[in-house]
């Protein structure tokens, strides 16, 4: 008996070890070749379909339901997106975990082998890049039929002894306990195609053992696989433990449309299982009627059975989806409204609504044209700093304003603990080594972006010492030099703000503007010293004022020239990444 509890145990451990490694591969391998450009379609469209259909491609190119849902919660934590958004993404997720289930049901576990030597060969001695993401994804494709297969295996012991599967069938309890099976087992791998893949193998190894059982019938497997869906409620809920409002609101928008839905078809059992059990011959029909017109092959007999149970279990999840898609999608906005007004409370002074907000999440470490867009943004918020820091130090240096010293000290303290953050940030994501050439180029480029920042930040500092100079010694400034500093001031400042619209938009139209606009400040600075030297010639121009103008001009050229290799970054970052 312990042998055979060793050997159930062990065969469930690493056959659903390989099935969710062989998942993970694959997602690495799509995001790869994907490029992570997801994030673009997300800041352009609030269209409720649109995004419900990236979130449907997140699914497929993460292969995991769990992962995109993280990754969900991580743009709601950043505020990247809205929350009406969210819910929206959140179908488009479940919807797309159909179509893995749907890819599980096909006997392909006599070529697993076959594609794991396959993928290692692409992967090994692939020469291109994207040659060896396809021999990952391929490879993974392998380890999920042979996870598949060896959780099959490992059912045996386990169908051997199901005595009591009768009794259990037939009484009234067993759809809410077959329900908190399902949740349970989700909850515990935190992976809804992982559970629907431990019912497959049951079903399967029941088929092999020749015996007849009421676990073949459709109505006994529904309640886990509804339990299933509700379980990855638990995935966000957390996730979302440590996370602001906005992702709490939408674990509770989870729980809400996956509790409602799949319980409600839990007491439609019977009606339910008529309308799968239809949905899957007609597919089948569909399916070969296609097969004689495009293939010339013949459509082959109905399955029964096992292989029709187990094409059931995927159109019931298939159903499921698209009824909650149908029901919820049009009540995402109202939804969304219902969540805001309601949850509130004792969570409302943890969300932070100030300067202090952040975009960093290492939930976007899975997705990296993700984590390099939300640095974009953390980046842009800390030159936006960066740039009052220069609107104060231009204020305290043209009105005399002390008080705006003290607020070019504080800021300038914020900008060095964002350029610490962002370059930990950048370099734990260079770590993982999961970059594409692109993604590794770009990244390399916003960690000199941050410094150019925290540069221009000192600059603006600089400028404020200048101020407090010409306040404490009361330098005399003629108001022809006060006037061609006000020029070269309103130009760096415009071209500053450029800069941070051409980074944040990816907008290569910009970034050539700020390089011209750079050319002609270093026009304007070297007229502007030799108007300086006129001036000393003719002894108009007090010594320690001369100082400090010839100061202002350095350091206001300087922010010109990092401003511009912000933009130069920006140009690169387009042409690579999109």
């Amino acid at each position: 008996m312990a042998s055979v509890m060793q050997d159930l145990l062990f065969g469930l451990a690493g056959g659903l070890g390989l099935f969710i490694f062989g998942f993970s591969l694959m997602g690495q391998g799509f995001q790869n070749i994907a490029g992570g450009k997801i994030h673009h379609f997300l800041e352009r469209t609030s269209n409720p379909l649109i995004v419900m259909g990236i979130g449907f491609l997140m699914t497929l190119i993460l292969q995991e339901t769990g992962a995109a849902t993280l990754l969900l919660l991580g743009l709601l934590s950043s505020r990247l997106i809205r929350l009406e958004q969210g819910i929206c993404l959140m179908l488009g997720i479940n919807l797309g975990a159909t179509v893995l289930i749907h890819l599980t049901t096909f006997s392909l576990g006599n070529y697993a082998l076959l594609a794991v030597g396959v993928g290692f060969l692409l992967y090994s001695f692939g020469k291109k890049r994207n040659t060896q993401y396809l021999g990952w994804t391929i490879l993974g494709f392998g380890l999920v039929f042979i996870g598949l297969n060896t959780l099959t295996t490992a059912m045996k012991p386990l169908v051997a002894n199901l005595l009591w599967q009768r009794t259990l069938t037939q009484n009234p309890a067993f759809p809410l306990a077959g329900y908190f099976l399902g949740f349970l087992t989700t909850a515990l791998v935190q992976n809804n195609v992982a559970s629907v893949g431990v019912l497959q193998a049951l079903v399967r190894q029941v088929a092999l053992s020749g015996q007849g059982s009421p676990f073949l019938h459709l109505p006994a497997v529904l309640p886990y696989l509804l339990g299933t869906g509700l379980g990855l409620s638990v995935t966000a809920t957390i996730a979302a433990v440590n996370g602001n409002i906005q992702t709490k609101r939408a674990v509770w928008a989870h729980w809400l449309i996956t509790g409602t839905t799949t319980l409600c078809l839990l007491v439609l059992l019977g009606p339910f299982a008529r309308v799968v059990h239809w949905a899957t011959l007609q597919l089948w029909r569909v399916i070969g009627v296609g097969k004689e017109l495009i293939l010339s092959v013949p459509a082959g007999l109905e399955p029964t059975g096992a292989p029709l149970l187990i094409k059931e279990i995927a159109m019931a999840h298939t159903i499921t989806n698209l009824v909650m898609v149908l029901i919820w999608l049009p009540l995402a906005a109202p939804l969304s409204r219902f969540l805001t007004a309601r949850i509130a409370g004792s969570w409302r002074p943890q969300e932070d609504e100030g300067a202090d907000q952040e975009y960093l999440n290492e939930r976007f470490f899975t997705t990296p044209g993700m984590a390099l867009r939300v640095v974009t943004k953390e980046i842009v918020r800390a030159g936006q700093i960066a740039i009052d820091m220069l609107y104060f130090a231009k204020v305290a240096f043209f009105k005399g304003q002390s008080s705006a010293i003290e607020c070019i000290e504080k800021k300038e303290d914020t900008v060095d603990e964002l350029r610490n953050k962002i370059t930990l940030y950048l370099t734990n994501l260079l770590s993982r080594n999961i970059l594409t050439v692109s993604e590794s180029r770009y990244l390399a480029g916003l960690i000199h972006v941050i410094n150019d920042v925290e540069r221009i930040a000192d600059h603006a500092e600089h400028v404020g010492e200048f101020a407090q100079a010409k306040l404490e010694e009361k330098l005399p400034f003629s108001q022809l030099a006060m006037d061609e500093l006000g020029l070269l001031y309103d130009k760096v400042m415009d071209i500053c703000k450029k800069a941070m619209t051409a980074l944040e938009e990816d907008d290569p139209i910009i970034a050539k503007q700020v390089m011209e606009r750079e050319m002609v400040i270093d026009k304007i600075q070297e007229e502007m010293r030799q108007n300086h030297i006129n001036r000393l010639n003719q002894g108009r121009c007090w010594p320690g004022s001369g100082i400090v103008y010839l100061e202002m001009i350095a350091n206001l050229e300087r922010v010109a020239d990092h401003a511009a290799n912000i933009a130069e970054v920006a140009l690169a970052g387009k042409e690579e990444l999109i």
